[in-house]
């Protein structure tokens, strides 16, 4: 009895013995540890400084190393209805940079024509003994499609470097010509551009179409939707439709007018054309203002138009289907007088007469697709402008 009782004494004193060496134990390493951590920490080295913080700042080019030269092609004149993408147009200035100096310079090079475009700026990089040409071309405002006449303005250039007290600075003197004026181009290189007179949107077009209905059975203008209450396949149903915008146009009475004299150096290549809501709020146009009213009538309805260019003439059509190879040619400078039948009779003697070679057809969808859509109204974007103005400035602030 006494050894049992001496045994589990002796049990507890061992435990409670080898439990506090190991909290002691534990206690030991955890200070180590700790001072470890501290002194590998003081130990690491601390990152290098970047190479370039050690070494000067490179020195200024001098403004003796750099020449500028500005260029105004294409004699200064701009043609607000093409756009920097066109064929055979040009820029409205050129800048050429050259950097005699061992180092590269960067350039800041801003752009406006005073009170028709916003101010474009670009940075460029000089390299070393390195020249280089800029195209310079600030996009136009709104009211540069208002213009209605060719006017002289001033073209602003102003080129600068980071950190650079000198920098250069030229105004030269532009042309800005009315917002119809079409340059064709060399051999109508530009002439898909003529879909930008092509407006389906405008209200006088609208009214035209709406026109048109009262002159078609049942007064339905589907366009290449064939309705199943109408007798036929779609090219009749096309056909009726394009007799009905024609037979509108007639009641308008749309007659010839020899084109618009225009000024400038490309008399030979450009010409003004009328828009649609000109050419039938007149009652008056040339071969290329009325077929251009008449292919805006087309595309409104949803269907696929074309501009036919021969020399010295220019004449509508549209494609009997979406998918359809065949198309229906309109000759509208028939109008007042001849008939819907003459027009088509017309229009296919062009085709048989002129060397196919020299006949032009300008696809509208085709235009389209590459990015050249209707001219803008300048009264509608405007007031858009001022739209967002205003909402900008009655926006609750944040702060």
């Amino acid at each position: 009895m006494f050894f049992s009782r001496l045994s589990a004494r002796t049990a507890r004193i061992l435990a409670t013995v080898f439990l506090a060496s190991t909290l002691l134990l534990a206690a030991g390493l955890g200070v180590s540890w700790v001072y470890a951590w501290k002194l590998i920490k003081g130990s690491t080295p601390a990152p290098p400084e970047p190479i370039q913080a050690l070494l000067p700042a490179p020195a200024p080019v001098s403004p003796l190393q750099v020449r500028y030269q500005l260029d105004v092609p294409g004699r200064g004149e701009i043609f607000p209805s093409l756009s920097a993408n066109a064929r055979d147009y040009w820029p409205v200035a050129v800048l050429t940079i050259s950097n005699s100096s061992e180092r590269p310079l960067i350039q800041v090079i801003s752009a406006e024509i005073t009170g028709w475009s916003a101010r474009a700026e670009q940075k460029v990089v000089i390299g070393a003994r390195e020249t280089r040409v800029v195209d310079v071309t600030p996009e136009l405002l709104p009211q540069a499609y208002a213009n209605n006449e060719m006017r002289q303005v001033t073209l602003r250039v102003h080129v600068t470097g980071p950190g650079q007290e000198f920098g250069y600075q030229q105004k030269r003197p532009v042309f800005l010509h009315a917002a119809t004026d079409l340059y064709w181009g060399s051999k109508f290189s530009n002439a898909q551009f003529i879909a930008r007179w092509v407006t389906p949107h405008d209200p006088a077009v609208l009214r035209l179409v709406s026109e048109a209905r009262q002159y078609i059975p049942r007064g339905r203008m589907a366009g290449y939707h064939l309705a199943s209450n109408v007798r036929g396949n779609l090219s009749q149903q096309v056909r009726a439709q394009v007799n009905a915008v024609f037979d509108a146009m007639k009641r308008s009475g749309v007659s010839y007018v020899d084109s618009i004299f225009i000024f400038g150096n490309y008399t030979g290549e450009a010409q003004r054309v009328r828009l649609p809501r000109e050419t039938l709020s007149l009652s008056s146009a040339n071969c290329i203002d009325v077929s251009v009213a008449f292919a805006s009538a087309m595309e409104n309805l949803g269907m696929m138009p074309v501009i036919v260019i021969v020399p010295g003439h220019a004449f509508a059509g549209v494609r009997l289907g979406p998918d359809s190879q065949q198309i229906l040619y309109l000759d509208l400078t028939v109008l007042p007088n001849g008939t819907f039948a003459q027009s088509v009779a017309r229009a296919n003697h062009w085709l048989k007469t002129v060397p196919s070679e020299r006949v032009l057809v300008i696809d509208i969808s085709a235009a389209r697709a590459l990015g050249i859509y209707p001219m803008p109204d300048p009264l509608e974007e405007i007031a858009a402008i001022g739209t967002k103005r205003v909402g900008a400035a009655e926006a609750p602030s944040s702060f």
